[in-house]
């Protein structure tokens, strides 16, 4: 991120002190210079334009073939540093091209990396679910089960308090039934007995006359 405070100015007098001392205004001389701060993007779009910006060297008179050689040889050599300066740049430039590509490629790699990582943690949520889904249904089932056994139980419970109920009034009707056999049977033994006493009463009194 660019800090605030880099401005034009400030890179032109970089710039114009670099180029006081002899030394070619790059973008990382002209950083270092402003205390390695601003970025390059910003740092390099201001040395542009006070590059564009400076005065071009008024035409002169027409000077003497010797010293218009000199001028030309001069100029020459001038060329030559500007040629080995815009080089000098332009390799800067590759260099710090690199470097971003180079920071580029890192953070593509920790991109990478982190959506990897959310696609396992996804996969593993997933997974997760799939199984609360399936122990889910497992215990749906189970509970479905338990509901129709339950239910199967109380039938039979209901059904067993039914024949107990039967069985029962069946038995109760047996008891009473024996009972009054019982009580028939005890009166037939009572009238036997009676029979029998009346029966040796006569036979006593035929034997007597």
């Amino acid at each position: 991120m660019t800090r605030p405070g880099i401005t034009a100015a400030h890179v032109a007098a970089a710039a114009e002190a670099l180029q006081a001392e002899g030394q070619q205004p790059t973008i990382r001389a002209v950083r270092e210079r402003l205390g390695d701060t601003g970025s390059p993007n910003t740092i390099q779009r201001h040395l542009a334009a006070w590059r564009k910006a400076r005065p071009a060297a008024a035409p002169g008179q027409e000077l003497p073939q010797a010293l218009a050689a000199a001028i030309a040889a001069e100029l020459a050599g001038a060329a030559a540093a500007a040629r080995d300066a815009a080089q000098a740049e332009i390799d800067q430039a590759q260099a710090e091209a690199a470097d971003l590509a180079a920071a580029g490629e890192v953070l593509e790699g920790e991109r990478d990396d982190l959506a990897a990582q959310a696609q396992a943690q996804a996969q593993a949520l997933r997974g997760e679910r799939d199984k609360l889904a399936g122990r889910a249904d497992a215990l749906q089932a189970e509970g479905e089960r338990l509901r129709a056994a339950l239910d199967a139980a109380r039938e039979q419970a209901q059904t067993a308090q039914q024949a107990a109920a039967v069985a029962q009034a069946q038995a109760q009707a047996t008891l009473e039934r024996a009972t009054r056999a019982e009580t028939l049977a005890a009166q037939q033994a009572q009238e036997l007995a009676k029979a029998q006493q009346e029966a040796a009463h006569l036979r006593g009194r035929l034997e007597a006359k």
